[in-house]
């Protein structure tokens, strides 16, 4: 007989002698298992359980009939299919190792975590040396964040089976994921002497050194890898670099692999989000030396990032004032196709009013969707316009009650590039664009660069000097930019009498849960002190959380409470707790209780505390101004930037000037008095209610009425053609 010619015709003949059989003998078991392993290996999965199916009819207990169904079940994206018939055999499962791992995978496919944990930890019991438990187990807990126990299963599998290359990638990145660089290098190090070839552990090896701050050899390491490995690399980089969010595809920046320096800077900059500090040092030290090098060379970066992280450093404003120039500059040079220049349309409106246009933030956040509602309605649409660019899908549903004259329209930008947003934009003929999408994922700077309006403004920054390239205002007020300053190194600053902060909102707490059930559900204690810092956790950094530990060594009867900050955060937070000499049980975490409505029930809440403590370098704002409206006294600790100055010009405009301070040995002086003697913090909550309604912080529509008058003078300077100017906003009487 002359050999098939097709190099897979045996294995098809055997399929079809397999099919013949299986069709003449229908209850043959292990004829049917034989052949749906036969398609499957066909790459026919789709036949392939159809025939399992009939196995497992043949033998409904069998459990490796179960597990093959389940697992043709799972690669055909059917989880929950596979789970369900594996736990209709669960029984017979238990009693295999195999089958538990099996329940195990399902679980976790289904999203049901804490009992795939427990089918896992059952089939360890079972077998300590399982490894596909093992190894599942570790991916699972790295997906979590739970890297002790990622690093320990991982490295139990690297112990048996040393050779396995997948084993030596796997905890190569729990051990970055940890941030135990040192260790990931060494243990990368002896990777690569047993596979000098892997190219997977060269690249991991560039840039585990890039994250050890050790940059002349990470370069060079980046330089030996092969040409094809940095273009792959670079490609998958420019899909991780795309900021999504649910409101859509936001900014792409160029698919371009990041220098050391970058690598290094992106880590730590995800590191202070946890309140890991351990580069922090380093992490400052490195950026005034990138700076320098900018400075010496002209080296341009794109540091958006920076820019704002840097606010939690202990850097200079001039620094950090540098690396926004430096990252304007940058992107602006970066725009590879730029659309036409900006020409102003019309010297004066079309219908009388000054038409301003607002780049906002997620309507998806309650807080800012109920407070921007509010300020819509508050706005005179006699004499305002008010054209809303929204990254949010469908803003009008989020709006539809605020929406009326004042609000000339809501456009989804979500989906347009920055030239298609600039072009629709411009079609409006804005008199003015401010950008309340200030450091946030919707923050576009692309688009103010190719300029849509005739005045541009930002209404914070956290800098005290704004950017010309970008905006020819930027909005302030008398205190974070106080008489003593020179303002006119800050170049054309608008300062409002009160405060710069406008408090739209007005929602109310939730009702119906008693003090004690509320106490009771959070873990504070009966008769504590309750200090509290409503903040994200990028605010809390090193210095602060000193600070507050000293405070609780000198209040020992006190707690700090604190958001419920992801898993992650606590640990580091407890940590850090315990290295003071802190207890980590006197830090309280926010919960929420399940289908609860968050915010009205934070709300309920915060006046469970006695004292709010701002954070030293970049000042609480939202959960600030939320503690103070619920009746929660403040302190605040005024530096020598924007963000360290806001605090004080919200909490002074609250009505207590008197818990501003401007250094950082009366600022805990005071919070130690207050927490010794309660009468005082009764005097300051009683003060608070008082001066409520004259406040300047919860009159809205006189700060609207301010924000207004702002406007107005921009516009009619620029319809004269005169130039941005730094001018003072008079005081609006008290609605």
């Amino acid at each position: 007989m002359t050999a098939p010619d097709h190099p897979h015709a045996e294995k098809l003949v055997h399929l079809h002698l397999l099919e013949v059989q299986a069709s003449n003998t229908p209850d043959d078991f292990s004829l049917h298992m034989a052949l749906g392993e036969a398609l499957h290996g066909a790459g026919l999965p789709q036949r392939a359980l159809v025939t399992f199916e009939k196995a497992l009819a043949l033998a409904p207990e069998n459990i490796h009939a179960v597990s093959a169904c389940a697992a043709l079940l799972s690669e055909l994206a059917r989880p929950v299919a596979a789970y369900r018939l594996l736990q209709a055999s669960q029984t017979g499962l238990m009693g295999d190792v195999d089958g538990v791992a099996n329940l195990a995978i399902a679980a976790e496919s289904c999203g049901e975590f804490a009992q795939a944990r427990r089918y896992y930890e059952q089939a360890l019991a079972m077998n300590p040396a399982h490894l596909r438990t093992l190894n599942n187990l570790a991916l699972m807990s790295a997906r979590e964040g739970l890297w002790d126990a990622a690093m320990a299963h991982a490295g139990r599998c690297l112990e048996l089976q040393p050779i396995e290359h997948a084993f030596w990638l796997n905890l190569s990145d729990f051990l970055t994921g940890a941030r135990l660089y040192a260790a990931a290098l060494e243990h990368l190090s002896k990777g690569l002497q047993q596979f000098p070839g892997s190219e997977e552990l060269a690249l991991r090896h560039a840039v585990v050194l890039a994250f050890n701050a050790r940059f002349d050899e990470s370069i060079s390491a980046f330089a030996a890898l092969p040409s094809g490995v940095v273009a792959r690399i670079e490609h998958l980089l420019a899909g991780a670099q795309a900021v999504v969010t649910p409101e859509g595809l936001i900014q792409k920046p160029p698919a371009s692999l990041p220098d050391p320096y970058q690598l290094y800077t992106r880590s730590a900059f995800e590191a202070i989000q946890t309140c890991d500090w351990r580069e922090h040092d380093r992490l400052t030290a490195t950026l005034r030396a990138m700076l320098a090098h900018c400075r010496k060379t002209g080296m341009g970066r794109d540091w958006r990032d920076a820019q704002y992280y840097g606010n939690a450093l202990p850097l200079h404003e001039d620094e950090v004032a540098q690396i926004r120039k430096i990252s304007i500059t940058t992107i602006a040079a970066n725009q590879r196709k730029p659309i036409p220049a900006f020409v102003p349309r019309r010297t004066a409106s079309r219908d009388g009013r000054i038409h301003v246009g607002l780049a906002i933030q997620s309507l998806r956040e309650q807080r800012f969707a109920s407070g921007l509602a509010r300020q819509l309605q508050l706005h005179d649409s006699s004499r305002f316009c008010l054209h809303l660019y929204s990254p949010t899908a469908q803003p009008q549903k989020y709006l539809a009650e605020a929406l009326g004259e004042a609000a000339g329209q809501v456009v989804e930008i979500a989906h347009l590039t920055d030239d298609e947003a600039v072009g629709r934009m411009r079609l409006d003929e804005l008199d003015i664009f401010v950008d309340m999408a200030f450091d946030t994922p919707w923050c576009r700077p692309e688009i103010p660069l190719r300029r849509v309006a005739k005045v541009q403004i930002r209404p914070l920054t956290w800098h005290r000097q704004h950017a010309p390239q970008i905006d020819e205002y930027s909005l302030s007020d008398t205190f974070v930019h106080p008489d003593a300053n020179d303002v006119a190194r800050y170049g054309a600053i608008v300062r409002y009498p009160q405060t710069c902060w406008i408090d739209a909102n007005d929602d109310l707490p939730a009702s119906g849960e008693s003090i004690e059930e509320m106490r009771s559900e959070l873990g504070l204690p009966e008769g504590a002190l309750v200090l509290c810092a409503f903040m994200p956790s990028l605010m809390v950094d090193p210095q602060t959380f000193a600070t507050w530990m000293q405070l609780l060594r000198s209040l020992p009867d006190a707690v700090l409470w604190l958001p419920g900050y992801s898993r992650a955060i606590q640990a580091n937070l407890a940590r850090e707790a315990e290295i003071a000499g802190i207890q980590p049980n006197r830090l309280v975490f926010s919960k929420h209780k399940p289908g609860g409505t968050a915010r009205a029930e934070t709300l309920a809440r915060m006046p469970l505390a006695d004292l709010f403590v701002d954070a030293l370098r970049f000042n609480a704002n939202h959960g600030l101004v939320d503690a103070l409206r619920m009746g929660v006294p403040a302190i605040t600790c005024a530096g020598h930037s924007m963000a360290s100055r806001l605090g004080g010009s919200i909490v002074r405009a609250a009505g207590l000037p008197q818990c501003v301070f401007t250094d950082t040995q009366s600022y805990v002086a005071k919070a130690i008095a207050l927490g010794r003697d309660r009468s005082q913090l009764l005097v300051l909550k009683q003060q608070l209610q008082a001066a409520r309604a004259a406040a300047p912080l919860f009159d809205a529509q006189a700060r609207i009425r301010e924000c207004e008058a702002a406007w107005a003078v921009m516009a009619e300077r620029s319809r004269a053609g005169l130039p941005p100017v730094a001018f003072d906003v008079a005081p609006s009487p008290q609605s």
